[in-house]
């Protein structure tokens, strides 16, 4: 990353954590419970957008989900050919940012403002537009990959003990999302 974006993300960040909401009363949820579900994620290439589809597809199959809205951010330019309009999927990209590296635009404004249940980051690195996402975003409950930078934004963290796997992430959280407020008793066998 050059220096001038270094600064304009470091003001992008202290942009943030002046803007953050100072009261949140998270609302745990266990995944199968929730109606609406939202997935904010980095865009890589094909195959990380392709792990998401096929997660967002697995949350409507098997848990009968089926307000699912993804929000995915391309660190490029212009949005990648297979990221353009798709139903329950948006995507912004660099010439959505303003100069702080903030997110702008209806889809982001309409997608933070929705009040989803549960609210889930895979992404596998911090990347100022996705934490501001999820700091402005009024979902009850927000869930995510540990870093301390995230202490600050989510409400549930899944340490990923130095796994850098996108299919192991979602793996994880779908794991202790469904473990978060189950209604069965455990097993004494």
């Amino acid at each position: 990353m050059k220096l001038l974006d270094r600064i304009k993300e470091w003001l992008g960040i202290r942009r943030l954590l002046r803007e953050m909401p100072s009261e949140r009363k998270p609302i745990a949820r266990n995944l199968a419970a929730a109606r609406k579900v939202a997935i904010v994620y980095l865009v890589e290439d094909e195959a990380a957008h392709n792990h998401i589809r096929n997660y967002v597809k697995r949350i409507k199959e098997e848990l009968g989900i089926s307000n699912v809205m993804a929000m995915g951010y391309s660190d490029e330019k212009a949005l990648p050919h297979y990221l353009h309009a798709k139903l329950n999927f948006d995507a912004i990209c660099q010439k959505d940012l303003n100069w702080y590296r903030i997110p702008q635009g209806n889809a982001v404004q309409n997608f933070m403002a929705e009040e989803y249940e549960v609210i889930i980051d895979l992404t596998l690195e911090d990347r100022l537009p996705i934490q501001y996402i999820m700091a402005k975003s009024r979902a009850r409950f927000k869930v995510g990959r540990w870093s301390d930078s995230n202490k600050r934004f989510l409400d549930m963290m899944i340490d990923m003990a130095g796994s850098r796997s996108l299919p192991q992430l979602i793996q994880q959280v779908h794991h202790y999302l469904l473990m978060v407020n189950a209604r069965n008793e455990p097993s004494l066998n």
